[in-house]
């Protein structure tokens, strides 16, 4: 029975197409015919004369134009045909705007020097000018330092003070400088302390004359009071002069601009090194002497400087007979040798330098140290 079904089902799938064709194709016909009347504009026949196996009959009116159709669907793109010849060369075209300014490039180098041009006319003088207001007076300027003995050098900065080496040899003596120049004085110094009362200064001018008085007893003879006169007066000069001293002593002091004072003494120094002798003349010429400290106060004022100035001293002090002694010839009262100090390496050490330890040692005389006097 499942047979018999199967087969019927599949001949009806086969008839069914063939159907379907036949009534398309007779619609299709159907459409053609009314499409050929519409085109030819199908009209009752005209009288006309028999056409010869139909072929010799008049031409009919010819139909409107039809609308157009739908555009078909886009087709595929085709192959790229054959490149062209190339066409002929066109004409230059217009002259473009000027681009933007380029940067600046590095700079040549300098070209040689021109010669020089003609000198010109010498100009006319012009007029005088009007005198200006005068001005007031500046300052007093600050009394400057005494000039060094000597051409001095540029001082160069202080380096960090290394150990201290081996003594060298003892070199020879340098050429003895060119004295400097004086500086000028400088300002009155501060007024002391008032002094001790002086002698009995001069008679007054003589006054008016009194009235007579009782006749008194015969007095001593005149000479005696005139010679007393003229030793006030010899005295008086004797202090004027130390005083004149004392004050020139105090300019020359005030020209070294750094110093330390201990009880009576000064200590100063210009900040200048020297050989000892150049500064034993310096000093000397100020009115004192190369500080030799006779105690520890004073050695102490003496390191401070050297510490300010980060420099070792030269002290007044010299070996004499194998010994030191002051200036004066003196012998030592007062030492502060470094240890294994003094050794006089070499035999040639017969001067004193003072280390900013406040520590002594026996050195050269030709060698240079900071330069302090004492006053």
């Amino acid at each position: 029975m499942a047979m018999i079904l199967l087969s019927l089902f599949m001949l009806i799938l086969l008839i069914e197409p063939v159907r379907t064709q036949d009534v398309e194709g007779k619609n299709e016909s159907q459409n053609i015919m009314t499409n050929a009347c519409t085109l030819v504009m199908c009209s009752p026949a005209q009288n006309g004369l028999p056409g010869r196996d139909g072929r010799d009959g008049r031409e009919g009116p010819r139909g409107e134009k039809g609308d157009p159709g739908l555009p078909g669907p886009a087709g595929r793109m085709g192959m790229p045909g054959l490149r062209g010849p190339a066409g002929p060369k066109g004409d230059n075209g217009s002259v473009g705007e000027p681009g933007p300014k380029g940067d600046i490039g590095p700079r040549g180098p300098p070209g040689p020097p021109g010669s020089p041009g003609p000198a010109g006319r010498e100009g006319p003088a012009g007029m005088p000018g009007n005198v200006g207001p005068q001005g007031n007076p500046g300052p007093r300027g600050e009394a400057g330092p005494k000039g060094e003995v000597g051409a001095p050098g540029l001082e160069g900065s202080a380096g960090a003070r290394g150990p201290t080496g081996l003594k060298g040899e003892r070199g020879d003596p340098g050429e003895r400088g060119v004295p400097g120049i004086v500086g000028p004085p400088g300002p009155d110094g501060a007024i002391g302390p008032q002094g001790p009362p002086g002698a009995r200064g001069i008679s007054g001018p003589k006054g008016d004359r009194g009235a007579p008085g009782d006749k008194g007893e015969k007095g001593e003879s005149g000479l005696p009071d005139i010679t007393a006169l003229r030793q006030q007066v010899a005295a008086l000069q004797t202090q004027l002069q130390g005083l004149q001293n004392t004050l020139s002593q105090y300019k020359k002091v005030e020209m070294f601009p750094d110093g330390r004072s201990v009880g009576e003494k000064i200590f100063k120094t210009g900040g200048f090194e020297k050989t000892f002798a150049e500064a034993q003349k310096i000093c000397r010429q100020a009115g004192g002497e190369v500080a030799s400290p006779r105690s520890a106060a004073e050695n102490e004022a003496v390191q401070q400087l050297a510490i300010a100035q980060n420099k070792n001293v030269f002290l007044g002090m010299t070996r004499t007979n194998g010994k030191f002694t002051y200036p004066t010839g003196q012998p030592l009262v007062y030492s502060n040798w470094a240890p294994g100090e003094p050794n006089n390496n070499g035999g040639a050490e017969q001067c004193v330098e003072l280390y900013t330890n406040g520590k002594w040692n026996d050195k050269k005389c030709s060698e240079n140290r900071l330069v302090v006097c004492e006053f």
